[in-house]
C-alpha cells in the first residue's frame, strides 16, 4: 500500500515538473515597440537584430518603428509610446537637462560617419562665410555635425551661415545640386550620390580627433527601473544584431537592401564598409567622452551644461554587466 502511495506521489511529481517546464517553453514574449531613425547605416543595429530574429530570441515580440528625426523619437519615448528608442547626438542630453527623464544606455557609434560637400567653387570650409547651409532638421544628427564642423574651422554656424532645412539625405544633395544650398553634412549612402554630382567633398567628420555619441541607445530611468529585464534583454539582442552584422557581411547588406530599398551593390558596400565593419563599437558602453564633449557643445546655449557630469545622462551598468559574463565575447566569436 505504501509502495502504491509512493508510486502515485512520484508520478503527481513527475507530472508536475513536465507541466512546469511546458509553460516556461510557452511563455508569450513580451510585447515592446521600440523606434529608431530613418533608414541609415549608423542605424542599423535595432534593423539587424529584427532581421537576425534576436529580439524574438531574447523573448520580446518587438514591434519596431522607423521615426525620421531624433526629436520625434525622443518625443515617443518621452511620451510613453516607444519605451526604448534608438537615438544620436545631444538630443537625449538636451533633454535631460531641460528636466525630462532620458538616459543613454549604450553607444554602438561613436564618431561622426559625415562628410560636409558643397557645390563647384567652393574649396575650403573657410570659404563657407556667408552662404547657406543645409541640414536635414535643426535638432538632429546631421544638424549637429554640421555645427561642429563649421566650429572646428571658424565659422560660426548662427552668424556666418544660414542655416536652412532639407529634409532627407537625398534631398540634401538634390537641394545641392539645385543651388538651394551651398553645402551640406550628408553621410553614407547620400555620399555616393554627391560624388556622382561633382559635388566637393570638403571634409570628413570621421577623421577627426573626436568622441562623440553619434547613436546608441535610450530609455527613461522610469522605465529602466522598472523594466531592467526587459531592457537587459534589448540591450543583448541589439548587440547580437550588430555583431552579427559585422561577422557576416552578406547578411547586413541583406537587410540594408530592404530597409534602404535599393539593390545598388555601390551604395551598400559603401555603407557597409564605411559604417558597420569599421565604426560599430562593440561592446557599445555610453561614451562618457562623446557626452562630455557634446555638454561642452551646449554650454553657450544652456548654461546648465557646463560643469556638468557625463554619468549624469548615462547609465552603463547593464552593458557592463554583459560585457564582464561574457556575453559580448561569445557573441563577437
Amino acid at each position: 500500500m505504501k509502495k502504491g502511495c509512493a508510486a502515485v506521489s512520484f508520478s503527481l511529481i513527475l507530472a508536475a515538473g513536465f507541466l512546469s517546464a511546458a509553460q516556461g517553453q510557452e511563455k508569450k514574449p513580451d510585447r515592446i515597440r521600440v523606434g529608431g531613425g530613418s533608414a541609415s547605416a549608423t542605424q542599423m543595429s535595432m534593423w539587424l537584430a529584427k532581421e537576425g530574429g534576436f529580439y524574438e530570441k531574447n523573448g520580446l515580440a518587438a514591434e519596431v518603428i522607423s521615426i525620421p528625426g531624433s526629436s520625434l523619437a525622443l518625443q515617443a519615448m518621452l511620451a510613453g509610446e516607444l519605451p526604448i528608442i534608438q537615438l544620436g547626438g545631444a538630443a537625449s542630453i538636451q533633454a535631460n537637462l531641460s528636466g525630462a527623464d532620458s538616459v543613454i544606455v549604450a553607444t554602438i557609434v561613436r564618431k561622426f560617419l559625415f562628410s560636409i560637400f558643397a557645390r563647384p567653387g567652393i574649396e575650403r570650409m573657410e570659404d563657407l562665410r556667408g552662404k547657406v547651409f543645409g541640414a536635414t532638421r535643426f535638432g538632429t544628427l546631421s544638424d549637429l555635425a554640421s555645427r561642429f564642423a563649421l566650429r572646428a574651422y571658424g565659422v560660426d554656424p548662427e552668424r556666418d551661415v544660414t542655416m536652412v532645412q532639407t529634409g532627407g539625405p537625398a534631398e540634401t544633395v538634390m537641394a545641392m545640386a539645385a543651388g538651394k544650398v551651398h553645402a551640406a553634412a550628408i553621410s553614407p549612402p547620400a555620399t555616393l550620390q554627391a560624388r556622382k554630382l561633382k559635388l566637393k567633398e570638403l571634409l570628413d567628420l570621421s577623421k577627426l580627433d573626436a568622441e562623440y555619441h553619434v547613436n546608441g541607445v535610450v530609455t527613461s530611468r522610469r522605465y529602466l527601473k522598472s523594466h531592467e529585464d526587459v531592457v537587459r534583454r534589448f540591450l543583448k539582442a541589439y548587440i547580437e544584431g550588430a555583431a552579427r552584422g559585422q561577422k557576416d557581411k552578406n547578411f547586413a547588406l541583406k537587410a540594408m537592401g530592404k530597409y534602404f530599398r535599393t539593390d545598388d551593390k555601390e551604395i551598400l558596400e559603401e555603407s557597409y564598409e564605411t559604417v558597420i565593419k569599421s565604426n560599430f563599437s562593440i561592446p557599445p558602453y555610453p561614451s562618457l567622452q562623446g557626452i562630455a564633449s557634446l555638454l561642452q557643445g551646449l554650454e553657450k546655449q544652456n548654461p546648465k551644461a557646463k560643469g556638468a557630469k557625463p554619468e549624469e545622462f548615462s547609465d552603463s551598468r547593464l552593458i557592463r554587466e554583459l560585457d564582464q559574463s561574457g556575453f559580448v565575447k561569445t557573441v563577437l566569436q
